[in-house]
């Protein structure tokens, strides 16, 4: 594997932890209480007091968006295959250690399962009304580890990644949706419209998997997502309205269109599409952290400033270089 595959994978990686980071304080503030309070985000900040989820962060630190990401990256490590068993685990011994039950830390559906399975439910079925983003925002380790699969064998993995906390079909469209991109990208196609297609077609196959659930189509609102920017030429006014019309909350038919509606509008350029999620708000840790890794993954480690890097891995300590090279590692073994 090349010099240049791996600084897609690192680029891969670092657009979860600075996209989760950039749109830490902004979650959940709508765009004109965003322009209020910062006028317009374009580099980390600390928390805003009194932040409803993020009190007492500080300027790039990353939330669960960046830590759930790792950790399904060392299972993967670990197993040297995606296990659900071990994810569920995994998952469980993080939420432990960082005392996530008792603060607004955990998403709806990772909450709920994980409470299902202290209580000795089966994994299965503890995920099986997991409908929001959680999946999708730590799904790209699950790319990266696939990234020379065909995609039928990459949704596969998504499945098993999603199945202890998101096992609806509607979060894994969108987990596949995103770990489809990704995978493109790292195939080393620079066409926007391919990764887009790729995203499309991961959506499609991934609705065949887990339990039904009814809901709007990821690929759908993918589709309607390409319409509503071709009608709006400005970047940002192109984000809003995805914001007013596909929306930026925590359901995976929202936020994964529009995420990856940000990657089409600003044309792969990580720190463009980063600063759109994180301006429009709702979601936007997550979905900045989504489309940071498409990008990332699309661009390369070199689309990010050092400045970025540097703070993150101070700030964090997440050294995911490292974890980079160990799922390169295995990825060439497979």
């Amino acid at each position: 594997m090349t010099r240049e595959f791996k600084e897609h994978v690192y680029g891969c990686l670092y657009g979860v932890a600075i996209g989760d980071a950039m749109g830490m304080p902004t979650t959940f503030y709508t765009p004109d209480e965003i322009k209020r309070r910062f006028g317009f985000v374009e580099k980390f900040l600390d928390a805003p007091r009194g932040h409803p989820i993020h009190d007492g962060y500080v300027a790039g630190q990353v939330t669960d968006d960046t830590e759930l990401t790792v950790v399904i990256a060392n299972t993967i490590i670990e197993n040297k295959e995606v296990n659900p068993q071990s994810i569920a685990k995994g998952i469980l011994n993080w939420a432990i250690e960082r005392n996530a039950f008792e603060s607004q830390m955990l998403g709806p559906s990772t909450s709920r399962a994980l409470k299902s399975i202290m209580e000795g439910k089966d994994i299965v079925e503890a995920g099986r009304l997991g409908t929001t983003n959680g999946a999708s925002m730590r799904i790209s380790p699950v790319a990266i580890f696939n990234a020379w699969s065909p995609l039928e064998n990459v949704v596969e993995d998504v499945e098993k990644a999603c199945i202890p906390t998101h096992g609806t079909n509607i979060a894994i469209s969108a987990a596949s949706a995103v770990a489809c991109a990704i995978v493109e990208s790292l195939k080393g196609n620079t066409e926007i419209d391919a990764i887009i297609e790729a995203a499309k077609r991961g959506a499609r196959l991934g609705s065949t998997k887990g339990f039904p659930y009814p809901a709007a189509s990821v690929e759908k609102r993918i589709e309607l997502t390409l319409e509503i920017i071709g009608k709006v030429k400005d970047g940002f006014k192109a984000a809003l309205a995805l914001y007013d019309y596909i929306g930026a909350g925590v359901e995976s038919n929202e936020a994964i269109p529009t995420a990856l509606g940000l990657f089409y509008i600003a044309k792969g350029n990580p720190m463009t599409a980063i600063k759109y999620a994180v301006n429009m708000g709702g979601d936007a840790d997550t979905i900045a952290s989504i489309t940071g890794a498409i990008c990332g993954a699309f661009k390369g480690i070199k689309a990010f400033p050092n400045r970025f890097i540097e703070k993150i891995e101070k700030v964090n300590k997440l050294n995911l270089q490292s974890i980079a090279d160990k799922l390169i590692e295995i990825t060439r073994g497979k």
